[in-house]
Order: C-alpha cells, then structure tokens, then sequence
C-alpha cells in the first residue's frame, strides 16, 4: 500500500479494500539541487550548532536549512530558517521551535542527553529517562535527527548528516503533533498533546497510491502519476492544485475531484481519502490521454465525464487532468480564455479553468472558486504603496512611470511597465515581452493569502500550510521567465513546451 520510498516509517493505517487506482505512469526523476547530502551521522549527540543562509558550509558545519550547494549555505523552500515565527518545530529547517522562534541549533538526535522536564528538544520529543528516545510506530529517522543516507531517513533526504524536509509536509513515519503537518493528513497523535508519526492511510475505496508531497521512486505509485524533485534533493509525488485526486487526503467530499456539489459528484471522501466515485473520471482527477511533452501518457483511464479524452489536457504544473466544459463552441472544454473559462466567483477545480489563470482557492464557503484580487500583478503600472501584489513593490520604472517590480530595476536602466514597447524580455518589470510589448503577469494570490498548490501565489511565493508565504524560486505551475527561474527539477516552457524566451507566458513543468 502506498508509495515508493525506501522508508520504513509509518503506522499503517488501513482503511479497508476498496477498488485498485490505476497504476503506471511517466516516472519524471526530477532535478534536485547539488547539496551536499549524505555526511557522517554519530549515534546520538547534543543539538549541534548549524550555520545560517549565506555562510560556508562542510560535514562539519551543517546548514540550519540543510542545503549545502557549492560549500554555501542554500536557502530552503520548505522550511523556516533560524529567527522566523513558529507554532511548531516541524515548520522549522533546525526541526526546534523555541519560545515562538526557530531556533539557530538542530534539535538534539536520538541518543543525546535531554532534560525529562524539556522532551521539546529532542528531535523525537521524547526523553523518557535523560536520553532522547526513537518514536515507537516505525524504525525511520525523523526531520532533524542524524543520518548517513537517503534511505535513514522518513523523508528520503539526508543533507550534512541530518535528516531534512522533502517537502513542505511532513513525509509517512515522520514526526508530527496534529493531522495538517503530515502529508496524507493524518498524525498518530491528532492534537492529543504527544508527539507521534504521519500515518499511510491507504484503502477506503481508493487503493494504495502515494499522496502528494510523500517521497516516491517513480510515478506508477503517486495519486497524480507524477514524481519529481521540487529543488530539496529528494523525489516526491507531485500534489496536484484545486481539487484533491483519487486517493489524496481530503476533509470532506467537497475537497475532491468529482465530490459534494463539483461536477459528477460522485466521489466521496471516504476515512480521509478521495475515492474513486463510479465509472467514468470526474472533472479535475488525471486522465490517461497521451499528452505528456514527449507524446508519452500516464497509466489512467481516458473517460472523462465531461467531453471524454478530448479534455484530457496538461495542467500548468504539467499533470494530465480531465478539464471540463466541453461542448461544440469548446470542444477541448475550458482553455482559460473566454469563452471557454469559467469567470471570476464562478466553482472551479483548478486554475487552469478560470479565465486569464486565475487562481481556483477556497472561498468564503469553503468550496473552490476563481478569484481575482484587488492588487496588481507584476509588471503593471502603479500610482503608489499598497497596491502591488506582495511581495512586489511599486518602484520607479521607464517612461517617468512606476511598476510593481519585486526589486529596484539596476542603476540608470529602469525596465518598462505593461504595454510599453519592448525588444526582449529584460527590458520589461514584469520580464515578459509579447509581440513587441510588455505583459504583467497572470492574476495570482497575494503573500498571506490562500492556495492550494505554489501555482496559485504570485512570483516569489510559495504554498506552505495553505497559504502563500515567501520562496526563492517558482514551483510547479507558477509564471517563470529567463529572469525568474524554476526550482531545481522543474523547467521553463512555453505554450509549445520549448525553452522559455521571454517572449510568451510560460510556466514551470516537471522536467522528463
């Protein structure tokens, strides 16, 4: 049941039969960044001091994010460095949350001293009697403790001797406190005031699949068919934005594809999985047609319910998803342009639906709908503080306008706003030069605003909790240019899949 990963982690918690999901697939490797992972790792030890982002790096000074490239200190996407807010030490790249802050050493592996007053310092949270405790319920190593490989650890990833997210979600096996920390939604101590492991949930009507964001070694086993390196050094199943897949951890039967109210609400988010639903596959779940980039196409069926394999189409992030709407005016169903997109405020189940990209984000109701924002995107012209989507800032541009840039264009050369002539894409804010002409960016959700996938967030955010926080580079189905590139694993293509040049949209797609 489940994925790929080598880890040995995680109560297995089964909720029954259920019908087989489709296997097979494209099995993408991803790209990963160069840290310098692996490193000795002792059998125990005090809470070691790690260097910050910036600072020289080796085995024996380890990064508090755990990214060490080219001897330097590597930000990280997944998790807070030392000094940022923090609930909890899960969020944090040092796996400890101290006083509301992460802290600048690791949490202290298993094995090491520990006060019985104070188990929170532990990388387990466990010290029953002065020594830091392994958690019952598997036998892989938790974020944070000491590692010598890959393998050691629940998250697959051992960089410098530590063991370190794979995602922004806690990984089968892996330490947690309450459900929303894990990547299948479901914590052996849900807010019971332990500390437990991320449970695979498998059965409940939709097979054994691996959730988004858990470490895979191929596509067959992923929900969405899909793995890649999202840039931490490790391969996951690629989580697919909107609606959740068959299989995917849900909260209610309108979290998923084919769910509650969404078209051919069929589907039933059976003991916190999607299920399959009944016969044919329902609006926003992945479908079988071969229209990967190579021609290739995932193990799944072919039978969209609305518009059959004619909407089967690649999302932005790259995952082949039955899109909807088909009728004779859009015989391939919705395209994002009008007429054949669904309009601000209307029900969704991805992005790719709504008109101009707009991002499909729960609303008020909880349900997911296309929503604009009040603020401009990159790119375009503006009059003063508080009106650019964070994190940009409306900063002097050519022409004696101001554009919202995310940094000061360089010294004597100002780029130029949306509509201004262009020759190529480094003349533009919003580095995309169209047909001679500047071009904002597409609608997309502020810093702090909901999401459900990096695609949803404007450029230099990513999706961490649910909401849209600050990343260093664009993720899975995000606008990039020559400018603003990918995370590691990912590229930059255009509508035709070739090499972005700046001058069309394009958008980050999992490398084959």
């Amino acid at each position: 049941s489940g994925g790929g990963s080598a880890s040995s982690g995680g109560g297995a918690a089964s909720a029954g039969a259920g019908a087989a999901a489709a296997g097979g697939g494209s099995a993408s490797s991803g790209g990963g960044s160069a840290s310098s992972g692996g490193g000795s790792a002792s059998s125990g030890g005090g809470s070691g001091a790690c260097v910050a982002t910036g600072a020289a790096c080796s085995a024996s000074t380890p990064c508090c994010t755990g990214s060490c490239n080219g001897n330097v200190c590597q930000p990280s996407l997944f998790c807070k460095n030392a000094g940022q807010s923090c609930s909890a030490s899960s969020e944090c790249c040092s796996s400890l949350c101290t006083g509301g802050t992460c802290a600048s050493t690791f949490c202290t592996a298993t094995g090491g001293t520990c006060s019985t007053l104070d188990p929170s310092a532990c990388c387990t949270k466990s010290c029953p009697a002065g020594q830091c405790q392994a958690l019952a319920g598997g036998s892989c190593r938790v974020q944070g403790d000491t590692c010598t490989v890959g393998t050691d650890c629940c998250s697959t990833n051992c960089q410098g001797g530590r063991c370190v997210a794979a995602y922004s979600c806690q990984a089968n096996g892996d330490v947690c406190t309450a459900n929303a920390q894990c990547c299948g939604n479901a914590c052996s101590a849900n807010g019971d005031g332990g500390t437990g492991r991320c449970l695979n949930v498998s059965g409940g009507g939709a097979g054994g699949c691996t959730q988004g964001g858990n470490p895979c070694t191929g596509g067959s086993t992923c929900c969405s068919r899909i793995c890649f390196d999202p840039g931490s050094g490790a391969t996951v199943c690629m989580p697919a934005t909107g609606c959740r897949l068959t299989g995917d951890s849900c909260i209610s039967d309108q979290a998923c594809c084919g769910g509650g109210t969404n078209p051919n609400g069929s589907v039933v988010c059976s003991t916190g999985r999607c299920d399959n639903g009944q016969a044919c596959n329902p609006v926003g779940n992945i479908c079988g047609a071969p229209v990967l980039p190579d021609g290739g196409k995932i193990n799944a069926s072919q039978d969209c319910c609305d518009g059959k394999k004619d909407v089967c189409k690649l999302d932005s992030s790259g995952i082949p998803r039955c899109f909807g709407g088909g009728s004779t005016t859009c015989p391939t169903g919705y395209t994002g342009q009008a007429p054949c997109c669904i309009a601000t405020g209307g029900q969704c189940q991805f992005k790719d639906q709504c008109c101009g990209g707009q991002p499909c984000v729960p609303g008020t109701d909880g349900g997911l709908q296309c929503t604009t924002n009040a603020c401009f995107p990159l790119g375009s012209t503006c009059s003063g503080s508080g009106q650019c989507c964070a994190p940009s800032s409306c900063l002097p541009a050519s022409e004696g306008t101001f554009a919202c840039q995310l940094t000061a264009s360089d010294a004597g050369t100002l780029c130029a706003p949306s509509d201004a002539g262009c020759v190529n894409a480094a003349d533009c804010c919003s580095t995309l030069c169209v047909s001679g002409k500047c071009q904002s960016q597409g609608a997309c959700q502020p810093q702090g605003s909901n999401c459900t996938t990096a695609s949803d967030c404007c450029a230099g955010l990513g999706c961490q909790g649910g909401v849209c926080l600050p990343s260093t580079c664009n993720g899975a189905g995000q606008n990039c240019t020559p400018k603003s590139p990918c995370c590691s694993g990912l590229a930059c293509l255009d509508g035709l899949y070739a090499p972005c040049d700046g001058g069309t949209a394009c958008f980050c797609i999992i490398q084959d």
